[in-house]
Formats: C-alpha cells, sequence, structure tokens
C-alpha cells in the first residue's frame, strides 16, 4: 500500500540546475513530493518540518524528510528515487559498497558547480 504522506524534498530554490532538477523528480514521482525552498522557509517553521532541519544544514545539502525521518543529501536522494518511476528499479545500486562514497562526492561536485552548470 502506498503512503499517502507527501514526501517532503528541501533544496536551494535559487539554483536553476536544483530547480529543474526537482521539477523532473516531482513529474516523474510515483507518491506526493512536497517541493520547499529553504529560502522561504523561515528558521523556526524548518524545526516544524523536523527537528533537526536549520538553514545551515538546508544550505548544506538537499534534505529529504520522509516518514518523520530526515535524510541528508546522497543518502537523501537514494531514499527518494525510490519513488520515481523507471529509477525504482534500478536504485539498488546505491546501497552496493563503496557506491555511498562516490555519490557523496559527486554531490560535492555539483554543490561547487551547480551554478556553472545550471
Amino acid at each position: 500500500m502506498k503512503d499517502q504522506s507527501p514526501i517532503i524534498l528541501i533544496y536551494d530554490g535559487n539554483c536553476s540546475f536544483c530547480t529543474n532538477l526537482a521539477k523532473a523528480i516531482e513529474s516523474k514521482s510515483i507518491n506526493p513530493i512536497q517541493i520547499l525552498s529553504y529560502h522561504t522557509i523561515p528558521e523556526e517553521n524548518l524545526k516544524k518540518i523536523h527537528i533537526q532541519l536549520t538553514t545551515e544544514r538546508c544550505r548544506g545539502e538537499v534534505q529529504i524528510i520522509q516518514n518523520g525521518n530526515r535524510y541528508p543529501g546522497f543518502f537523501g536522494l537514494r531514499v527518494l528515487l525510490w519513488n520515481v518511476k523507471r529509477y525504482r528499479y534500478i536504485v539498488w545500486i546505491l546501497y552496493l559498497p563503496l557506491v555511498p562514497f562516490l555519490g557523496m562526492m559527486v554531490l560535492s561536485i555539483l554543490k561547487r558547480t551547480r551554478y556553472w552548470i545550471g
């Protein structure tokens, strides 16, 4: 049975690359996804979404909130991809040994270059 509570994706809404990627994920999502830019959410409202959320954490990497759990960065995207059509059949690859290190490295590079590629 599908979980009807929306997955929350908190990202950098000032980055066109990030915004386009978030919209693509939303359009291919199986379950509802609530997409929020951390720039539009006051710090106290972030705490209402999840107790561990801060503006600084959101600035550092994408945050996924699912079923009350917070998943940052690569680990969040890995959880989120289970909900995306087509990708859900190959997302298990992201759980293989050493892949998280590679994934975190790729996201770190994207974070530094996102304004140039967007």
